[in-house]
């Protein structure tokens, strides 16, 4: 692989190496995150919890792409945190806070696999948006259990009230893959133009 080649498929884990710019695009994808699920969230029925529609998922998504997965991970997770924190939600903040983690470390971690292979593809995005949301509904079935469980009910029917309470997660999940498919690309060139 040439030297060329290969800063090529370093600098595309992140949009700079620059660690002052990387922490300026992490506080901006943090508040972004706390910013557009703050702004626009739809509640949904589910038979436990209160869940609710909302695009901060394409941020947490977005910020694991465009910033690797040191600062990706945790700028849009620390932005979903501060609006558990700051909305009546900080008993399930770290759980939430560790979820997103999962989900942005999966996004980045499809992507890092695929990308020295095929560039940046809009399936490639999508396969990794998807492994993020895999990933989220895994982690809100285990959270939905847990807190089914706390609450009194018995092992079989928690596993059927968090299995049915995947409704609200599969509704963010496919909002976050058409959203990030649709914005990617030309944030991207945005956010490069900004941090030239």
């Amino acid at each position: 692989m040439t030297h060329k080649k290969t800063a090529r498929i370093e600098s595309s884990y992140g949009l700079t190496q620059n660690k002052t710019k990387q922490v300026i695009l992490a506080a901006l994808f943090a508040a972004l995150a706390y910013v557009s699920i703050q702004s626009l969230h739809v509640s949904i029925f589910a038979p436990i919890g209160a869940p609710f529609f909302h695009v901060g998922n394409a941020v947490v998504a977005l910020a694991a792409l465009y910033l690797g997965i040191g600062y990706g991970t945790f700028a849009g997770a620390i932005g979903l945190a501060m609006f558990d924190v700051m909305n009546g939600y900080a008993v399930e903040m770290p759980i939430v806070f560790i979820g997103n983690v999962l989900v942005a470390l999966a996004i980045q971690l499809v992507y890092r696999q695929l990308y020295p292979h095929f560039s940046d593809k809009l399936w490639i995005i999508t396969l990794a948006v998807s492994s993020g949301v895999v990933v989220k509904l895994l982690t809100d079935f285990i959270k939905g259990l847990i807190r089914a469980l706390v609450t009194g009910v018995s092992f079989q029917p928690a596993i059927a009230i968090s299995f049915t309470s995947l409704l609200a997660t599969t509704v963010n999940g496919i909002g976050t893959i058409i959203l990030v498919a649709l914005l990617y690309a030309p944030v991207k060139r945005i956010l490069v133009k900004l941090i030239k």
